[in-house]
């Protein structure tokens, strides 16, 4: 056999085996290419209030990232303020409305809680931009992930395993396992740790969840960190299940996971602002006002972006 038929076969075989490794490892990732291009524009409500100004509030600026404040102290999740949810300006999932405020707008940030390494929980250009704001701020990031940070001259920077605590002047925060997974490129998958937050204050609990596929390690939620007055918890990017459904949760299995952790009020996420998958526009807000009509008492409730909540 010529050398050059080897090489060619040799080339085949690489190819079809990197082929096979994106469609086992990355089907989720392919799923983003197909997003309907008739997506509606959700409603959205742009913030021009001086927020420096309030205190004990909550407000969901899009994707999974939230502002809160809690008797001065301000924590912000997973923060994207780019137009698109990729390693590029030019292409990849791109914002479906604009940040509900400007990243110059905001608050003094206290700390930035990021859950998980993918593009639309971990924007470097946001967190470049509030590091140099304010370069006070702590951010705080999944095992695996301090370094990404470092190289772009993020310095105030804590890493955590999972399920460790960090006690700060305002509060203890916890960092919580999920049932998801964490990737920048195509060979770093499961390289850094991914999951959610939970921030205990003197008089609050609070849980942000970035995202989960169904899983039984949040039965010990409660047993490891007591009641939640509020949880933040993603109810999009879930269709089509034969694909999602390894990595994300449906409005109907949110819902059964509200009721797992008993939170005081649910708030949904993460939809209808960026979108990777298949499903309408508005179906995870109207499947969440669904089953919260049949059992009120879970108290699951679907804000739209930029309405500013009070924490009582």
């Amino acid at each position: 056999m010529k050398l050059r038929t080897k090489f060619l076969i040799f080339l085949i075989t690489l190819l079809s085996l990197f082929i096979l490794y994106i469609l086992i490892f990355f089907r989720s990732g392919l799923n983003t290419l197909r997003v309907n291009p008739d997506h509606e524009v959700i409603e959205y409500n742009l913030i021009s209030e001086n927020l420096e100004q309030r205190m004990n509030y909550f407000v969901w600026i899009g994707q999974a990232t939230i502002l809160m404040d809690i008797e001065g102290t301000t924590f912000l999740f997973d923060p994207i303020f780019s137009d698109r949810a990729s390693p590029f300006t030019f292409i990849g999932p791109k914002r479906n409305i604009p940040p509900v405020i400007d990243i110059n707008n905001l608050p003094e940030i206290d700390y930035v809680l990021i859950s998980h390494n993918h593009y639309d929980h971990l924007d470097i250009s946001s967190l470049s931009k509030l590091s140099k704001i304010n370069p006070d701020t702590v951010f705080n990031v999944p095992k695996g992930d301090k370094k990404l940070l470092l190289s772009n001259s993020i310095y105030n920077v804590k890493e955590y395993e999972w399920w460790q605590s960090e006690s700060v002047p305002e509060a203890i925060i916890t960092f919580t396992p999920s049932n998801h997974w964490s990737a920048r490129g195509l060979f770093d998958r499961k390289k850094s740790l991914w999951g959610g937050w939970h921030v205990q204050t003197k008089h609050k609990s609070i849980i942000h969840i970035g995202d989960t596929a169904v899983d039984s390690i949040f039965d010990e939620f409660n047993t490891r960190l007591g009641k939640f007055d509020i949880a933040f918890l993603p109810i999009g990017s879930y269709s089509p299940r034969n694909i999602e459904s390894e990595y994300h949760v449906d409005p109907s299995e949110a819902f059964d996971l509200a009721k797992t952790l008993q939170a005081n009020l649910n708030i949904g996420i993460h939809w209808g602002g960026i979108f990777f998958t298949q499903e309408p526009t508005y179906e995870p807000l109207e499947l969440i006002k669904k089953f919260n009509t049949i059992e009120p008492n879970v108290n699951f409730r679907t804000p739209l972006p930029g309405i500013i909540i009070n924490i009582d």
